[in-house]
């Protein structure tokens, strides 16, 4: 079945489900997507022309490294097309970093034309072996490691590729830090024509970006003595075995390091996971469901997994715990057909019961005002009489509440997803959770936040503003449950103790950067801010306030001087490689 006969089924099959409107939407949101992705590329293509490495200075500083130990990689092959493994092989043969040997490991192909290639190939730097019969991805790998005499493994895939840095890149980190366990990289994809496309530039260890998704998959570099204490791959997880073992490492405290550079070149095929029309291994797709699950049961956390938005990708509910009192507190003056619709929204839409209201009145002026109030039911209303200062205004509404959780919501929001309390919930519930943050978007269904990068514009803006809602975003990012630095408090919850223990909002900090300020408060004392996309409102931004000229800068000065060192440092959650001068994930200007 060609790709066009394939896409005409699955444009019916779509007409049938939800109608010609929502197809043609549809359509259009798919031609976007497309158009984008062909000027990123195209975007890319340049940033690759000008790749270049300056071999003499990298063989001098390999030659002052003292420790430089063997690597080994390993390369499992199956029917392998000779084309494909040969240019594997010459990408390692073409490292800087000459100290390394090659584990080639057949998993019984019977192919006789790749046995005869494989036999000439066996030299002092590659070995080769044979099993005689297929055994699956899992022991295969795990024989050709106990075949390797390198402290460290690199894991290729028999048609993919290294940049000849890898293993130099690989070689820095080690000499910087013995006691990493696993090195992940970024990494583009092969097309069939072996063009370079669709680079994924990735951000530091989340653990729940990687419960949402395996994104830690190339370059994968683990010490030997780690993966022998984890005894290896487990066979039972085939096609989906290099996330186990992630997982299972993060559970015994494993250190995970990333390398934002692209070392690895994933190709596309009919038969890889790589080609995003591909079908292929559905089998691992169930498996994927099951290690999560597993994993969940052995670190004894009470969840079901659901499939995510995209295939590959998936969504860990946690189970709520009780039936706490959510408070949901709105700042607002005047305005008061924003605030009625975000008030009617909530009460309309919310599926979760126990929560109350809480609306802050700051010095409105209008009788209109005064009228809607005095019609308002089931909701508190407080009275805040001094000039606006948002951190003030939501401190003394905290103070003034006794939920066991709270969110702090713009008048200018509305609901979309009946469920957005139990999903923030579920995420805020847990310890080491700081601040839960939803995707908000405008009315013209484009992303207007969907977590914050510190740093980006020089001090912190939106991550994919501007993106299509039904993107699915840089790497899938905008569509999974990840963390970062922080989430707006346009609509943001936090469990009430947490907030009373780093003693709320910064008052200092009157209109900007007050959210961003109290979740890197929190993170410094270990509590993550988390990111969900399956909390969503819109959020008409700016509708409420004027803002005077300048108004910002008194803010901006103190949170500067603040958070510096973390400005400097770069925000993990954010690739160095991508542009600091956008939000649209483009690609940085070298």
């Amino acid at each position: 079945m060609n790709r066009f006969t394939t896409l005409f089924k699955k444009s019916i099959r779509y007409i049938k489900n939800f109608g010609l409107i929502e197809f043609f939407k549809k359509a259009k949101d798919y031609i976007k997507s497309k158009l984008k992705k062909k000027q990123d590329n195209l975007e890319y293509s340049k940033l690759i022309s000008i790749e270049k490495f300056n071999k003499n200075s990298i063989r001098k500083e390999i030659n002052d490294f003292k420790y430089k130990p063997l690597i080994s990689v390993v390369i499992p092959t199956y029917k392998t097309p000779i084309k494909y493994l040969n240019e594997a092989i010459k990408s390692v043969e073409n490292q800087f970093y000459d100290n390394f040997e090659i584990i080639v490991y057949d998993d019984g192909s019977r192919d006789l034309d790749l046995e005869n290639y494989l036999k000439r190939l066996s030299a002092k730097k590659l070995k080769v072996f044979f099993s005689k019969k297929n055994l699956g991805i899992s022991k295969i790998t795990n024989l050709a490691v106990s075949k390797s005499e390198g402290e460290y493994i690199v894991f290729l895939d028999h048609d993919d590729t290294l940049s000849p840095n890898a293993l130099y890149e690989v070689l820095k980190i080690i000499n910087k830090n013995k006691n990493v366990d696993y090195i992940y990289s970024d990494e583009d994809k092969l097309s069939e024509k072996g063009e370079r496309e669709d680079p994924f530039f990735k951000p530091d260890f989340s653990y729940d970006l990687l419960l949402s998704c395996m994104y830690i998959t190339h370059i994968r570099v683990i010490k030997k003595t780690t993966f022998e204490k984890l005894n290896g791959l487990d066979s039972s997880y085939d096609g989906a075995q290099d996330w186990d073992f992630a997982l299972r490492l993060y559970e015994k405290k494993g250190n995970f390091f990333h390398i934002p550079k692209i070392l690895y070149h994933w190709r596309k095929s009919a038969s890889s996971t790589a080609s995003e029309s591909s079908n292929a291994k559905n089998y691992a797709y169930q498996r994927q469901k099951k290690l999560l699950e597993d994993h969940l049961k052995r670190i004894k956390v009470n969840a079901t997994v659901k499939d995510g938005l995209w295939k590959g990708s998936y969504k860990i509910d946690y189970t709520i715990s009780g039936n706490p009192k959510v408070e949901i507190i709105i700042p607002f003056k005047d305005k008061v057909e924003y605030l009625g619709d975000c008030i009617d929204s909530i009460k309309r839409k919310t599926t979760y019961k126990n929560y109350e209201i809480c609306i802050v009145n700051n010095q409105s002026v209008k009788d209109e005002t005064k009228k809607y109030i005095s019609g308002l039911k089931d909701v508190v209303v407080l009275n805040y009489n001094k000039s606006f200062n948002f951190s003030l205004i939501n401190n003394f509404a905290v103070k003034r509440t006794q939920s066991d959780y709270i969110i702090f919501l713009n008048n200018d929001t509305k609901i979309i997803t009946p469920n957005w309390i139990e999903n923030m919930l579920s995420l805020a519930q847990r310890k080491d959770t700081g601040a839960v943050g939803g995707l908000l978007l405008y009315k013209d269904n484009t992303v207007q936040h969907a977590g914050i990068i510190v740093g980006l514009g020089g001090v912190a803006a939106h991550s994919h503003r501007g993106f299509d809602s039904h993107s699915n975003g840089h790497g899938g990012l905008l569509t999974v449950i990840r963390d970062v630095s922080a989430v707006t408090a346009a609509c943001m919850m936090v469990e009430r103790s947490k907030f009373l223990k780093i003693k709320g909002f910064d008052e200092n900090l009157k209109i900007a950067y007050n959210d961003v300020d109290l979740c890197l408060r929190l993170l410094n004392l270990g509590y993550r801010s988390v990111y969900t996309p399956y909390a969503k409102l819109y959020h008409y931004e700016s509708k409420t306030r004027e803002k005077t000229v300048g108004e910002n800068d008194h803010d901006t000065g103190i949170f500067l001087k603040k958070w510096k060192h973390y400005i400097k440092k770069g925000d993990s959650f954010y690739n160095i490689n991508l542009t600091h001068s956008k939000e649209d994930y483009s690609f940085r200007k070298i």
